[in-house]
């Protein structure tokens, strides 16, 4: 029998060359001794990225796509690409500090464990949320508007805030930001790859969703930590992304509820924004305004695709 190494680094990488090599040296890094796989699929990137990963990374195999093909397609072909028990999923932005990735493995010591994700900082060091609950209707626009998000009720937070006692991870969440998301094959080879219908946002939570039906946990560790620059790419093109941010939400809704689920949806994130914008104006937080009239501009378009 052939032996595969048990871990394979994943990264998409679109236009972020300095990022992209920080990722790649904190992932091998990680891996330290360890036998590992390495691969960097490029979405068309403009900036030398393929070239530059070639460079300084000779063991990393590099797929570069002629376009930019998305993020959930982009990863597929990382998976396919590989043969490991195990695939980390890594943002080109992000970064694994040392204790990361054996806080990620010790995760899946969990025979159930499908998925696992750890805390994530950013670039300050200040926490990031990277832990939900699944999107109903009226979750996310609930919390836009200021539902106390320690709650618990699914239905109406979107925030999850992680059950940790000490005694392990926890293992009750929804799913867990792409950013920096270890899988277990098995667990994918049951759920299918990941869905290429989601251009970019959404896939993550799609992935989730399907595992945790299928009797896989999805777990989080805060006993290693990842940072995560975020929306490098995304920064570039901020309208789109906010576009393809709700086409993917409604398409989510739309595969796994019903179409009028989506409707309620827009609705209701319609109506917060709305609210949300009128009261910003009349407080005088411009920036704030812009950002979400910004915000209903891309709901407007995202109706339209749809």
């Amino acid at each position: 029998m052939t032996a595969y190494p048990e871990i394979a680094f994943v990264v998409v990488s679109y236009n972020t060359r300095e990022l992209l090599l920080e990722c790649l040296a904190s992932a091998a890094e990680s891996a330290s001794s360890a036998e590992y796989e390495l691969v960097v699929v490029d979405n068309a990137s403009e900036d030398g990225s393929a070239e530059a990963v070639r460079k300084v990374f000779p063991q990393a195999t590099v797929i570069t796509n002629q376009s930019n093909r998305g993020f959930a397609a982009a990863c597929n072909q990382g998976i396919q690409a590989t043969k490991a028990a195990f695939v980390l999923l890594l943002n080109s932005d992000a970064q694994l500090t040392p204790p990361a990735l054996k806080a990620l493995r010790d995760c899946m010591q969990e025979e159930r464990c499908g998925a696992a994700g750890c805390r994530l900082v950013n670039g300050n060091g200040a926490e990031l949320v990277n832990t939900m609950n699944f999107l109903t209707p009226l979750n996310q626009a609930l919390e836009l508007l200021g539902t106390p998000k320690r709650l618990g009720w699914k239905a109406l937070t979107r925030t999850h805030y992680p059950r940790l006692t000490g005694a392990g991870p926890d293992c009750s969440v929804d799913w867990i930001e792409g950013s920096c998301l270890l899988l277990r094959r098995r667990a994918l080879e049951e759920a299918g790859l990941l869905d290429e219908r989601f251009f970019m946002y959404s896939e993550d939570e799609d992935l989730c969703l399907r595992l945790r039906r299928i009797g896989w946990s999805v777990c989080f560790t805060d006993a290693g930590t990842a940072i995560h620059h975020g929306g490098a790419s995304a920064a570039k093109s901020k309208a789109e992304m906010l576009v393809q941010f709700y086409v993917s939400q409604m398409r989510l809704l739309l595969k796994h509820r019903s179409r009028a689920s989506v409707t309620v949806y827009w609705v209701a994130n319609w109506a917060s924004l709305t609210l949300k914008r009128v009261f910003n104006m009349l407080t005088g937080r411009r920036q704030r305004v812009e950002e979400l009239s910004l915000r209903l501009a891309a709901m407007k378009e995202a109706c339209r695709r749809e």
